[in-house]
């Protein structure tokens, strides 16, 4: 059995501020912030996959590389 996770970035439903979402975007290096139907689906059908089958306990960041500039 393995147990891994999933930590998404920032994604915007359309309840943040324009200023908010240009800040965030900016501060991204790939220069926007998550789209609901397409940023984490690979993730998640990788972790699902056969192609995970030895990987346990780890985290995967996807928040377009958010976390690595700070």
């Amino acid at each position: 059995m393995t147990v891994d996770c999933i930590s998404p970035g920032g994604f915007d439903k359309g309840e943040l501020s324009e200023t908010f979402v240009k800040a965030y975007s900016d501060a991204t290096p790939l220069g926007h912030m998550g789209r609901l139907n397409a940023d984490l689906k690979g993730a998640v059908v990788f972790l699902a996959s056969d192609a995970s089958d030895y990987i346990t306990g780890q985290n995967l960041v996807v928040d377009g590389g958010f976390t690595a500039c700070r």
